[in-house]
């Protein structure tokens, strides 16, 4: 079935396409500001390269969630998988907290809700994965035929 994967990747680009074209409708203030005194945030002028950020930042997320889930077990991939649902849920709380408290209260409300979308595509990611199935990873088990014989000749003794 890798139409459920497409359709994630789908979902994603779709995500990360409307929040670089909200990010780079940021106010007059905003657009100064990156400009002149930010400039490492200068990308999100413009929207193919915001769109690019997310999206790349989304598929980084996608990969690693999946590698966890095919090599590890359900309890460990359950805890990393929470982990991140955490480091979201704190990534939400902080971007509302600056989008409120700080000078960047002052930035569009579109730039806003393209902040909040790459949240709602981290959660989408996750909560995919708690229910994705994926083909685990299989082990080979190590046996050696030195192992064999020395049970052999101790059980003779």
């Amino acid at each position: 079935m890798k139409n459920k994967w497409i359709i994630l990747i789908l979902i994603q680009a779709i995500i990360s396409l409307v929040a670089g074209i909200l990010l780079s409708k940021m106010s007059l203030i905003g657009r100064i500001g990156v400009s002149t005194v930010y400039t490492e945030y200068g990308f999100m002028k413009h929207w193919y390269k915001g769109f690019a950020a997310v999206f790349i930042i989304q598929l980084v997320l996608i990969a690693i969630l999946w590698a966890v889930k095919r090599t590890t077990t359900y309890k460990n991939f359950s805890l990393v998988n929470l982990i991140f649902v955490i480091i979201g849920l704190i990534g939400l709380l902080y971007t509302f907290y600056d989008f409120t408290s700080t000078s960047h209260k002052y930035m569009n409300s579109q730039f806003h809700a393209g902040g909040y979308l790459f949240w709602a595509g981290w959660f989408i990611s996750c909560v995919f994965f708690f229910f994705a199935r994926v083909k685990p990873k299989i082990v080979p088990v190590n046996t050696t035929i030195s192992d064999t014989k020395s049970t052999d000749i101790s059980s003779n003794l």
